[in-house]
């Protein structure tokens, strides 16, 4: 039998582990990705030889087949680190995790006492109101009480994310609540009294980094290459600067694409299915014949917050005390250091530090690269992290689809998206973008896994 042609729609981690999957299992692959390079997401920009990373992004699971994988392709270029973190706040600095001394230590009294008896107060609150409507706000203050949920995730959250807690889905809370929360250390106080009440935990309140973390001297960029070249040594061809512009559909079948390659030229190819890794709003938007007007609606309805970084190259082996600094009162709600993860850099005893900025994707941090390097250098020096002397070049780069916004009422509106999907017999969606789900890179690729042998199975 002819050999069946499968399209991969984006060139991330998700689509890479997709089509290593496939030509494994002898499929004809072919992946089209709009950026200049592979890795969406978990990669980033080479700029004057040196990486500049959207992140950075570490490797690390619990998953035995997924970190086999890996270490497989990967192997003696693995680099075993541990992350380190430092929270700015209230004009002083903490170390992640917090220990009890240092809270007590640093936390004006008054607030210590204050916190607890609102975290006591809106515990048993919790307890007693059952059955009602939550948003992360009501998340939030039924498990942490308002003095602590006005200290440390109100303002942060909404500078991180340009919305405000009430207008979160529970979920958000549930699942990704920044790590960077002394709240943590005043509910390991009260959880054990709750649990005497209630079934419910508080497992999923803090995103877990499970296993040891790895990295590269290229960072993620290493792993991603090496699935690449697995991909091209099995038959796979990669299309970079090619984006998709139709994804054509005939009676619940998807039977081609029409991408513009680089320059500008339009193709059409024909397939026997196809795995999108793109926002899956995109995916919808694309289609044709067009989609009912209430599946556009509802892809209208979900956003992504997408991402400006300010990269700094610094004439200093190693700039800051710890791998990550978080901030609320500055332009950038991130800093890192690329020397805490053994990355490359091409001039000797230097180091690359990069600022992170949350943006809609439409305003003036989307717009204005002077305005970035400006706000960036301004609170950087603030800090007395670096002096302007040290700089050897700064570099503004985004990724527009960074993190979906699970926005108060986002699953409806999602769950119509994917069922509407579900009636396409040879078309999966599937990653951060393409299943709307905040997640990290080894689910990522577990998720390319999944997505390519529920394919097959289709195609059989």
């Amino acid at each position: 039998m002819p050999v069946k042609k499968i399209a991969i729609l984006g060139g991330g981690i998700t689509g890479l582990a997709a089509a290593m999957y496939l030509v494994r299992n002898g499929y004809n692959v072919s992946i089209f990705e709009k950026d200049s390079n592979i890795g969406g997401l978990a990669s980033g920009k080479i700029i004057n030889k040196n990486i500049y990373e959207y992140g950075p992004h570490f490797f690390h699971t619990n998953n035995p087949q997924i970190l086999d994988e890996i270490k497989r392709i990967a192997g003696n270029e693995l680099i075993k680190f541990e992350r380190t973190i430092l929270i700015k706040f209230m004009n002083d600095y903490f170390i992640y995790p917090l220990s009890i001394i240092e809270v007590l230590k640093k936390l004006p009294k008054k607030i210590v006492f204050r916190a607890f008896a609102s975290l006591l107060k809106n515990n048993v609150i919790r307890i007693l109101r059952k059955n009602r409507i939550e948003n992360s706000e009501t998340i939030l203050l039924g498990f942490y009480g308002r003095i602590l949920y006005e200290l440390f995730f109100k303002n942060y959250i909404y500078h991180v994310w340009g919305i405000y807690p009430d207008k979160f889905s529970a979920e958000f809370a549930k699942e990704r609540i920044p790590s960077i929360s002394a709240s943590i250390f005043f509910n390991k106080i009260i959880s054990p009294i709750r649990a005497r009440f209630t079934k419910k935990t508080t497992d999923k309140f803090v995103e877990n980094v499970d296993g040891q973390l790895y990295t590269t001297v290229k960072g993620y960029m290493g792993i991603i290459e090496k699935i690449a070249d697995e991909v091209t040594i099995g038959g796979g061809k990669i299309f970079i600067e090619s984006e998709v512009i139709n994804i054509k559909v005939n009676s619940g079948t998807v039977s081609g694409i029409t991408y513009k390659s680089a320059d500008n030229t339009i193709h059409k190819s024909d397939f026997d299915g196809v795995i999108s890794t793109i926002p899956i709003t995109e995916a919808i938007f694309r289609m044709e014949p067009q989609a009912p007007p209430e599946i556009l609606e509802s892809a209208d309805f979900l956003e992504y917050r997408a991402l400006v970084f300010v990269g700094i190259l610094v004439n200093r082996p190693k700039v800051l005390p710890v791998s990550f600094m978080y901030f609320r009162e500055h332009s950038f709600n991130r800093i890192y250091d690329s020397s805490y993860f053994s990355h490359d850099t091409v001039i000797p005893n230097s180091t690359i530090i990069v600022a992170e900025i949350s943006s809609s994707g439409d305003d003036i941090w989307w717009n204005d690269d002077d305005y970035c390097k400006n706000k960036v250098l301004n609170d950087i020096l603030k800090e007395n992290i670096i002096s302007e002397i040290d700089i050897l070049e700064m570099n503004v780069y985004r990724y527009r689809y960074g993190y979906p916004i699970y926005k108060f009422g986002y699953e409806t509106h999602l769950n119509k998206l994917l069922g509407f999907i579900e009636g396409l017999n040879n078309f999966r969606t599937a990653g951060r973008q393409g299943l709307f789900q905040y997640v990290n890179g080894h689910i990522s690729i577990k998720m390319g896994f999944d997505a390519a042998e529920n394919l097959i199975k289709s195609l059989k």
